[in-house]
This record gives C-alpha cells, sequence and structure tokens, in this order.
C-alpha cells in the first residue's frame, strides 16, 4: 500500500527517521550513480556551533507510476516481474517502500498515543503495520532473488555492500515498533483480554512481547535503558574488532595445489570452490584460503599432508596470540564480560539462560544432558574408530608416524569409503540433477500426499533466469493449494550464495494471492559432455532447502513473522527450526529411500541396486563420525564458556585447553587458539550458546524417522506429521508441536544408535561385510 502525501511530509518524516543516522544510502552498481554518505558537509567545522543542520536522506524517485516493480505489487499481480522490471526499478523501488513504510510507523505510533484503550483492536493496532509489511517483504525477498541470482556482474565489494545495506535498513524498519511504548503498551492489552483474537493473532502477539522481553526494550526506567545501552555499545564495538581480526587475516595465507593427483579425489563442485580461475577449475591450480568456504573441503581432499599440516596449523592459530595487532583474546573476554553484563541486567543468571530461554531446550540444564549424554554414547565409538583409522591409514601409506587433527578429515573420508568400496565420484551418474529432483518430488508426494506439477511454461510466469521453473503444489486429499515453488538449480558465474531458499509471500486471502517460495540451488551446470550430477554433498543440500521449502508451504500461518521458528530472533525457537530439512536430508542413509531418489547410472544404464546403496548409506554415515565429534566438543565448549555465572572463575584458553584435552587424542599444537577466529560462537550475538542446535536438529529428524519405521505406514505417519508440525508453523511452541506428533517428548536415542549403533548391529554389519 503506497502513499500519496505531499512531497514536503514525506521529507520531513523520513528526515525526521534518519536525523540521528549516518548510514550509507547505495543505489545498485550497474548504474553509475555517486554513492552518498549521509551527513557529510564538504565545508570547514565551524569554531563555533551557532545552529542545526537538517539534512535529507537521497530519496529514489520513485513510485507505483514510474516503476514496474512496485507497481506489480501494489496492484496484487499475481506473479513478481522477475524480467521485466530493471534492476534499478527492483532496488531503488524496494528502498522507496522501506522509506515509506518508516514513515508510516511513526506516525502509526503517533495514533496509537492518542487511542483510547478501550477502542484498541488488533485491526487498529497491528494490522496497519502487517499491510505494509506484506509488502515490502514481498519485495526484498524477491530483490534478494535477483541480486542472488542474475544481478549484473560488477566489483564484489560494492555487490556486498548494496546487499548489506539494504538487508540492515530492512531489518531496523520492521523491528521498530518493537521499541515504541505505545505499540508495547497496546498489544501486552491485547493479549491479556485475549477478546475477539484468532489463535494466530494470539500467538503473533505473544512472539511480539517475548522478542520485546528478551531483547530488553520492555526496560523505561532512564537508569536500566543507560546501563543497557552502554553493554550493547560495548558488545558492538568489540564483536566489530573480533571481526575484523578475523577478515583481515583471511588472505595472509593461501596453500596451492598445482598437480591434479594430489587433489584427485575432490568432486567438481569442490575443484569450483578451490579454483584460483574458477572457468578453469578442471585443470586448476587450486588453493585454499583462511576461509571455511575452502579451508575444509582443502582439508577434506587435499592427498599431501605436509599441505595440510601447514594449512591446519595456520587456520587454528588464526587471529590469536600469534598476531600482535589481530590477537582476538581481549575481544573474547570483552564480549564474555559484556554479554554477561547485558544478561543479568535483564534478569538472566547467565548468557545461556538468556539465549535459551525461550528456545526449545529452554535451559543450559537441558542441553548440558543431551551433551552429556551424546558423549557417553559417542566418545567409546570414535575411541575404537582410531585403531580403524590408524590402520588404514597405515596400511594405505597415506601417512608416516600417528595421526593428528590435520589428518582426520582427509582420513576417515578415505577409510569410510574403502571400507564399504565405495566412489563418490562414480557415484554421482546416478544422481543427474532433473530425475534426482522429480524423484525427490514423487517421494515427497507419496509420503505427505502431496501433488507437485510442473507450470514453467504457464503464461505470465517470469523467471529471474531461463534455467529457473515453476512447480504448483497442492493437497492430493483435500485439494487444498498451497502454493508455487520456484527452482532455479545451476551455479553460474554472477550467481551468488550458494543453497538459499526464501519465502517470498505468504498467501494472503484478502489480495487474492498465494504463497511463494524462492529455492537457489548451486548445482554444476550441465555441458555439452552430460547432465548435471550430483555428488552426495550436494544431494544433502538439495534434500535440505527442498525440506526448507515445503516446510515454508506447508505452514499455515497468515504471518510471516511465526510461519516457522525464524533465526535469529531472542523470542524463536529456532533451535528446532532445522528438524524437517533435517529429516529430508537423512534420506541418505536410508538405503530405500537413496534407491528411490536415483536413476539408472548415465553410463552403463545400471540400476543403484539395494546392496550398492547400503553401502553408500553406511559409508557417509561412518565418514561424517568425525565431524560430528568435532561438533559435539564444540556445543560443549560453546555451552560451557556462556552458562557461567561469572566468566572470571576461567580464561578461555584455559578452558579450551582442558577440554581439548579430554576430547582429542592427540596432542594440542602449540599455536591452536582456534576460538580467536571461530566466529559461529563469538561474532553473532543470538548465536552464543546455541552451536548445539545441529545436533539437536538431527536427534529431533531421527527420533521421526524412528517412529516412521516403528509404525511401519508411511502414509498415516506422513499425514500426522503434516497436520501436526508442518500446517502449523510457529504457531505454538516446537516442544508442544512435536510433542503434539509423537505423544511424547524427544528421546536421545535414535541418534545415540545412528553414530554409535548396538553391538548386535555392528556384528550383523561386519558379517555383511564378510561376505560381500
Amino acid at each position: 500500500m503506497f502513499r500519496t502525501s505531499g512531497r514536503i511530509k514525506e521529507l520531513a518524516k523520513v528526515s525526521k527517521r534518519w536525523a540521528s543516522s549516518s548510514k550509507l544510502i547505495v543505489t545498485p552498481q550497474c548504474h553509475q550513480q555517486k554513492r552518498q554518505i549521509l551527513f557529510k558537509m564538504g565545508n570547514d567545522t565551524p569554531s563555533r556551533i551557532v545552529g542545526y543542520y537538517v539534512v535529507f536522506p537521497v530519496i529514489p524517485d520513485e513510485s507505483v507510476e514510474n516503476n514496474n516493480f512496485m507497481y506489480n505489487i501494489s496492484k496484487n499481480e499475481d506473479w513478481p516481474k522477475l524480467s521485466s522490471s530493471t534492476p534499478k526499478e527492483m532496488y531503488e523501488g524496494t528502498v522507496r517502500m522501506l522509506m515509506d513504510y518508516g514513515a508510516t510507523v511513526m506516525e502509526h505510533m503517533e495514533h496509537l498515543a492518542t487511542l483510547p484503550a478501550e477502542e484498541r483492536t488488533f485491526q487498529n493496532v497491528v494490522e496497519p503495520l502487517l499491510t505494509e509489511e506484506y509488502e515490502i517483504n514481498y519485495a526484498f525477498q524477491t530483490l534478494m532473488l535477483k541480486m542472488l541470482t542474475d544481478w549484473p556482474d560488477f566489483d564484489r565489494k560494492l555487490f556486498d555492500a548494496d546487499l548489506h545495506h539494504i538487508k540492515i535498513m530492512c531489518a531496523r524498519d520492521q523491528m521498530e515498533k518493537l521499541t515504541n511504548i505505545n505499540f508495547q503498551e497496546a498489544i501486552k492489552q491485547l493479549y491479556e483480554a485475549k477478546d475477539g483474537l484468532t489463535d494466530w493473532q494470539s500467538r503473533l502477539l505473544e512472539w511480539y512481547l517475548l522478542e520485546i522481553k528478551a531483547s530488553g526494550l520492555d526496560k523505561h526506567d532512564e537508569k536500566t535503558r543507560k546501563l543497557l545501552g552502554s553493554w550493547s555499545k560495548f558488545i558492538d564495538e568489540y564483536r566489530s574488532k573480533y571481526i575484523t581480526g578475523v577478515m583481515s587475516t583471511n588472505d595472509q595465507q593461501t596453500f596451492v595445489i598445482n598437480d591434479k593427483k594430489v587433489i584427485k579425489d575432490a568432486p567438481p563442485h569442490v575443484l569450483q570452490k578451490l579454483a584460483v580461475d574458477e572457468s578453469n577449475w578442471e585443470t586448476g591450480p587450486w588453493r585454499g584460503r583462511m576461509t571455511p568456504h575452502t579451508i575444509f573441503p582443502f582439508m577434506q581432499y587435499c592427498g599431501d599432508r605436509q599441505l595440510r599440516q601447514t594449512a591446519w596449523e595456520k587456520w587454528t592459530s588464526k587471529a590469536g596470540f600469534d598476531h600482535d595487532f589481530y590477537n582476538n583474546s581481549i575481544n573474547i573476554e570483552e564480549l564474555r564480560h559484556n554479554n554477561e553484563g547485558l544478561a543479568k541486567t535483564l534478569g538472566y543468571s547467565s548468557v545461556a539462560e538468556h539465549r535459551l530461554s525461550n528456545k526449545m531446550a529452554a535451559s543450559p540444564e537441558t542441553v548440558r544432558g543431551f551433551i552429556n549424554a551424546l558423549t557417553r554414547r559417542i566418545r567409546p565409538v570414535v575411541i575404537d574408530r582410531m585403531l580403524s583409522w590408524s590402520a588404514f591409514a597405515q596400511r594405505s601409506e597415506l601417512l608416516i608416524g600417528d595421526l593428528q587433527a590435520y589428518d582426520m578429515s582427509y582420513i576417515c573420508r578415505k577409510e569410510a569409503e574403502q571400507h564399504y568400496d565405495v566412489d563418490p565420484i562414480d557415484l554421482m551418474n546416478h544422481f543427474p540433477f532433473w530425475p534426482t529432483f522429480n524423484n525427490l518430488v514423487q517421494l515427497v508426494g507419496h509420503i505427505f500426499n502431496l501433488e507437485f506439477k510442473d507450470i514453467t511454461e504457464k503464461a505470465g510466469l517470469e523467471k529471474a533466469n531461463q534455467e529457473a521453473r515453476i512447480f504448483s503444489v497442492d493437497d492430493k486429499f483435500s485439494g487444498q493449494h498451497y502454493g508455487r515453488l520456484y527452482i532455479d538449480p545451476y551455479d553460474r558465474q554472477n550467481k551468488r550464495g550458494g543453497w538459499n531458499t526464501m519465502l517470498a509471500r505468504p498467501e494472503s486471502k484478502e489480495r487474492g494471492l498465494d504463497k511463494i517460495v524462492y529455492l537457489i540451488g548451486s548445482a554444476i551446470a550441465p555441458t555439452t559432455d552430460g547432465p548435471s550430477v550430483l555428488h552426495h554433498q550436494q544431494l544433502q543440500q538439495l534434500l535440505f532447502h527442498f525440506g526448507r521449502s515445503v516446510q515454508l508451504l506447508l505452514s499455515q500461518s497468515p504471518y510471516r513473522d511465526i510461519a516457522i521458528p525464524w533465526t535469529p530472533f531472542y523470542a524463536s525457537d529456532w533451535d528446532s527450526a532445522d528438524m524437517f530439512p533435517t529429516f529430508l536430508q537423512h534420506f541418505i542413509y536410508k538405503p530405500n529411500l537413496l534407491t528411490s531418489l536415483s536413476s539408472p547410472h548415465i553410463k552403463t544404464s545400471q540400476n543403484l541396486s539395494e546392496s550398492q546403496a547400503n553401502s553408500v548409506a553406511l559409508a557417509l554415515s561412518r565418514a561424517s563420525l568425525w565431524d560430528t565429534y568435532r561438533t559435539l566438543f564444540w556445543s560443549d565448549f560453546d555451552l560451557s564458556i556462556y552458562e557461567m555465572e561469572d566468566r572470571k572463575q576461567k580464561f578461555w584458553l584455559d578452558m579450551y585447553k582442558e577440554m581439548y584435552a579430554e576430547y582429542f587424542p592427540f596432542k594440542r599444537a602449540k599455536n591452536d587458539y582456534q576460538p580467536c577466529s571461530f566466529t559461529p560462537i563469538f561474532a553473532l550475538q543470538p548465536h552464543m550458546a546455541m552451536y548445539y542446535r545441529k545436533l539437536w536438529n538431527e536427534m529431533l529428524a531421527l527420533d521421526i524417522h524412528e517412529t516412521f519405521d516403528a509404525e511401519d505406514d508411511e502414509i498415516q505417519t506422513g499425514e500426522r506429521l503434516k497436520t501436526t508440525l508442518l500446517h502449523s508453523g510457529s504457531g505454538d511452541v516446537a516442544k508442544e508441536l512435536f510433542r503434539r506428533f509423537q505423544g511424547r517428548n524427544p528421546s536421545v536415542g535414535a541418534i545415540c544408535d545412528f553414530y554409535a549403533p548396538p553391538m548386535s548391529i555392528i556384528e550383523e554389519e561386519s558379517e555383511k561385510a564378510d561376505h560381500s
């Protein structure tokens, strides 16, 4: 809904909102327009302040009348203008819509201040904002799709700046209402009264109130506000210093491979990541950089032990005591101190208690019990497996001497593949992209009674790239239309960001619009020599993001904020958000499901047999043990750092040394200071004490798989999962939704059995291996 108020009123409202800001306003770099920094005055600073200057922000001269993208959204047209709208129209139109929305929020807050309590309703307190939020979110998500998949190829740093600032602008404008005391009082009154509220409306208000409380926005006395502001200021300062230390050391070391024999096992998508020149990824050279994007595949596939050792030592010492200027040790302690102060000011005993207060796990004690249960089952298996890994390495002459930390990713992968005689490169020929996707659609459609219909050629459905396809998703039994899925599958030169899934817009019956979900893939593009084929790592990515797409499509929430638990809001139990995508991702460990996903070998035309699928599933599971054990270590370290009520009880490095010795069988390197660059724990404030969530989601997913196996009626079980969990989205807390499906709380039994099978299963597998 676009405003037609006069230019002077617009400028006055917008300038009021921006008066305390010095943000960078940017325009797409495909148009050579001057980038302008607000409030930068060209004249010298006067010797004496005699008044104030009011400097207006750069307001794009866009409107419904002259902008095709804005017109399409404002008129509730059926499908977004993905190809007929120019990048300039999409970017500047979105910026203008966000600015107009900011003015609407300000006007609405002023209105609430004069609205008598007895006249307040959901319709006049919340819905006026939701109306515009629907449109700006739709515009923003569609802009993101365009920027990530089909944006003019300009300087990467400028593109990242444009992307960053539009993200910050969108997030800030939508959260601004929660800071207003009039809005807070109004929604609290409505929530407590419950008069005329639907379940979804009540849940949305509850979500608002939880976010307000957990963020400290309900603290209005001057002393507390100053204290919270001080803690937040220093958190931002030291977080920025921490990230700067990490980013500044990214390119200090690179590790180049010129001989393809050294990296002969690497699949095409890894070679592309590591290639110095992406256009020559098959011939090289290749290099590892000090970023997770390249260092982990480098360690997994580099056959040169000396190179692995050097790379790992530099990686684990990054931003540590070896760097005078970029040493993050002090920044870690400052982040611990200030986050602890913030949590206690908000009424929590520790950082972990604050972060977990609205999560499915609910408390540090629950997570501690979960971690301890996994450790008791998995650690003995790792200790036992070390013998197999060492024996394999010696037998294969892959190393001389004892196994070290820098060997593990490479040796564990190789040992699992050899143990079950699996060739991952040849396996790719069973998984060409579109046949695999069609098999996945049929499989998920069968389990959950869904129908996916390819409507790509339907008139009026524009695509940002011609490789994309569009599917309509309906319920086979009820005939309910869930929405449409837009999928852009292949990697290409001007495509950015890897695999991604976005909710473009929820369903709106009032507007006559259905739900749209965007799925961005990163599969290797087909060539004249053959189709696009998926490595098992890419197959897992496809399963995960298709699972997220189905999760978004099936959620019946009319409000985006509670469609699913969104990261990184304090009010959302997003430690369970990946439960269903992880459930689908674990299809690769089920031989019958893996066979259903496969196609005849594109060279031999042979089907993937049951015994082959079983070997693949066991090999992939076996190879994942070490990464899971490291995840368990970091989950324990993360919780231990933040569950302390007084961080002075233990210095971070002392804790790291003690836990390292407890978890790992090899001596820690003298210069291993890996927490100094471990951004998932220290660089993202809402993520502190949340590293356990990967294992938590695996627990939930494997628990569900166990229920499917036990009930042996996938149609009935799938329908129950769909109606109790998926339809509900985030309409209730995740723990209650899970209990409705299972009839009980989650169990750690399934995940323990997956990584540490009972002896009967191990003996059975051993017998099968001997016979083969």
